[in-house]
């Protein structure tokens, strides 16, 4: 007869083992060589050494010449004072000399006392202006400038204002 059908796969079996591992590649070609680094900072003195011994003592050279005559030296001090002379008599009377300068502003007096309050002026009149509307809430400011202009108008109307 027919073959029957393929019946379902089975569980899936274990895992292999690890194969070796492979042979290492060729090594690649070296890159190109990296900036020269900065230059180090300059290492500190070292110590100074010790002072080397004397050397010999030279021979004494030959005598100069003689030299030629000095300047003549500084003015020695003043010598004192003498005795005062006879005053002399008064000498005439000298030009006035230019005013001097104006000198600092005094301190600010106290202020005075009140005085007593004037009589009370007659009564004015205010003439009711054209009434201007609120604003609404969140207007934006090409409105807001709109109804500031629209009330000083009506001031000016009014006479509370100057036009």
């Amino acid at each position: 007869g027919p073959t029957g059908p393929q019946g379902p796969a089975g569980e899936a079996g274990a895992t292999g083992a690890t194969g070796a591992t492979g042979a290492t590649g060729p090594t690649g070609p070296q890159g190109p060589a990296g900036a020269a680094g900065a230059t180090g900072a300059t290492g500190a003195t070292g110590a100074t050494g010790p002072t080397g011994p004397q050397g010999p003592a030279g021979a004494t050279g030959a005598t100069g010449a003689t030299g030629a005559t000095g300047a003549t030296g500084p003015t020695g001090p003043q010598g004192p004072v003498g005795e005062a002379g006879a005053t002399g008599a008064t000498g005439a009377t000298g030009p006035t000399g230019p005013q001097g300068p104006a000198g600092e502003a005094g301190a600010t007096g106290a202020t005075g006392a009140t005085g007593p309050t004037g009589p009370q002026g007659p009564a004015g009149t205010v003439t009711p202006g054209v009434a201007v509307a609120n604003l609404e809430p969140n207007s934006n400011l090409p409105t807001v400038a709109a109804k500031v202009n629209e009330l000083l108008a009506s001031l000016r109307a009014a006479g509370i204002i100057a036009t």
